[in-house]
């Protein structure tokens, strides 16, 4: 969920800028999700089929991309995510676990930043809370009005600083998390770098 929750955020937040910056003719169209452009985009196109295998809603076994391991229909002769011909490389019968295992950094890298940061914003509603009743001169003093700013206030400072800040912060982090793995992976089992097989 905190994926598909930054993937929104990020995305609006980067077209947003990007139509902001083509109105303005001040530099270049903004790229990626939140800032960062993964040098493997088949990374972030395969993040929810990955998610869904680690929550085991979809089978563990099947016909998966050699290259990538995306899964394929029968009738696919070229991977949908990574564009790698089957007669290029062959299909195998199920995804690695240290593969998922990258998927899963990325997935509790962002969820930790999203709930860190909704939580964040609730104990600032609360502080607000306790100063309006504690100390609040007037009509700021009032614990009706304390009560309203604790519950308007936390739920927008929940969505400030979890679903907008911590989802942006936690999908950079826990995407070159997942990204540094999976170079890793690469270089392991082909012996490629960083930027091979970005496609």
């Amino acid at each position: 969920m905190s994926g598909r929750l930054a993937g929104e955020a990020g995305g609006w937040f980067a077209s947003v800028v990007a139509a902001d910056d083509v109105k303005a003719g001040a530099g270049p169209e903004v790229r990626g999700v939140a800032g960062y452009e993964s040098p493997y985009p088949y990374l972030d196109r395969l993040q929810p089929k990955m998610e869904e295998r680690l929550a085991r809603r979809v089978p563990a076994t099947g016909r998966f991309c050699g290259f990538c391991y995306g899964r394929l229909r029968a009738e696919d002769g070229v991977c949908p995510f990574c564009g790698t011909a089957t007669a290029e490389r062959p299909t195998v019968a199920e995804v690695p676990q240290e593969v998922l295992r990258l998927y899963l950094v990325k997935q509790k890298t962002e969820a930790r930043w999203v709930h860190g940061g909704a939580f964040f914003g609730l104990v600032l509603a609360s502080a607000l809370f306790l100063w309006m009743v504690l100390w609040g001169p007037g009509l700021l003093g009032h614990p009706a009005l304390a009560f309203a700013v604790l519950l308007l206030g936390g739920y927008v400072l929940a969505q400030l600083f979890g679903t907008l800040i911590g989802a942006q912060v936690g999908y950079r982090k826990g995407a070159r998390k997942r990204d540094d793995l999976w170079a890793a992976h690469l270089a392991a089992r082909d012996g490629r770098g960083r930027q091979e097989g970005a496609g």
